[in-house]
C-alpha cells in the first residue's frame, strides 16, 4: 500500500498537467463463456448471448502517443448452454458494472484521424443474474432471478480487456470507433452446485462501440502545440 501511494505521488504532476477529456461510450456487447464443462459428462453447446454496454470515462492524455483512460460502464454478460443429448437449454442473464482502467497508445493518421491500441485491466461488480431456462419436453420457458443472499454466484470478478480504434477530432470534441475483447478471470459461479449444468466458466466478451469526449482542459491550442513538436497528430 506505501508503494502504491508513493508511485501516485510521483505519477500525480504528470496527470494535473495532463489534457483531460470527459466523454460516454456505448455499444454492442457479444458475450460468451470458456471452461464450459457439464458437471454430470454430457457435452455441452455454448452459444454467443448479444447485450449492451454504456458508460462514462475520463481520457488523460500524457503526451502526444499515450493516454490513459478510467472507465465506469454498464454492461450486459452472459451465454447460453445446450446438450447433445437434448434439445432443451439454459441462459444466464447478467449485467455489470465494469469499472477498466485502459493504457491506450496511438499514432496520427492525416490531420483529423488517430489510430489507437489498447489494454488494461478491468474489475466488474455483478448487479443483477437470471437465468432462463427451457424446457423442450413441455415447450415451455422459466425464468429464476438469482438471489445473492445465497451467494451462488460471484459478485466480483476481475479481468484483462484489449482493443483498438480510431478517432475523429474537430476543435474541442472527438468522436471514437473502438472494438475491445474482455477477458475474465475469476469463475462465475460461486458454488459447484449453482447451475448443475456447468462449472468452471469465465466470461468472454467482445464489444464495438462509439464514443464522443469534450476537452475540459488543455485546450485544442495545447494540442496543436504538442502535435507541431511531436509531428504527430494527438
Amino acid at each position: 500500500m506505501r508503494k502504491l501511494i508513493i508511485l501516485c505521488l510521483f505519477a500525480l504532476p504528470t496527470i494535473l498537467s495532463a489534457q483531460l477529456e470527459l466523454g460516454f461510450r456505448a455499444g454492442l456487447n457479444m458475450s460468451e463463456a470458456s471452461d464450459l464443462r457439464a458437471t454430470n459428462g454430457d457435452l455441452l453447446k455454448a452459444a454467443k448471448l448479444n447485450g449492451v454496454n454504456a458508460g462514462i470515462f475520463a481520457n488523460f492524455q500524457l503526451g502526444s502517443i499515450v493516454a490513459l483512460q478510467p472507465e465506469v460502464t454498464f454492461s450486459q454478460k452472459g451465454f447460453t448452454a445446450s446438450w447433445d443429448s437434448s434439445d432443451s437449454s439454459s441462459t444466464l442473464n447478467t449485467s455489470y458494472l465494469d469499472m477498466p482502467v485502459m493504457i491506450e497508445a496511438g499514432f496520427a493518421v492525416g490531420s483529423k484521424f488517430r489510430v489507437f491500441a489498447n489494454a488494461g485491466p478491468n474489475v466488474s461488480y455483478l448487479i443483477k443474474a437470471e437465468e432462463e431456462f427451457y424446457n423442450a419436453m413441455n415447450d415451455e420457458t422459466t425464468t429464476t432471478e438469482y438471489n445473492f443472499d445465497v451467494e451462488s454466484l460471484e459478485r466480483l470478478d476481475v479481468g484483462v480487456n484489449f482493443g483498438g480504434g480510431i478517432s475523429f477530432r474537430t476543435n474541442r470534441w472527438k468522436y471514437t470507433l473502438d472494438a475491445r475483447y474482455n477477458m475474465g478471470l475469476k469463475e462465475i459461479m460461486a458454488a459447484e452446485d449453482a447451475m448443475d449444468f456447468v462449472e468452471n466458466a469465465k466470461h468472454r466478451v467482445t464489444n464495438i462501440s462509439v464514443g464522443i469526449s469534450y476537452f475540459v482542459f488543455g485546450g485544442v491550442k495545447k494540442v496543436i502545440n504538442s502535435t507541431k513538436e511531436a509531428g504527430r497528430f494527438y
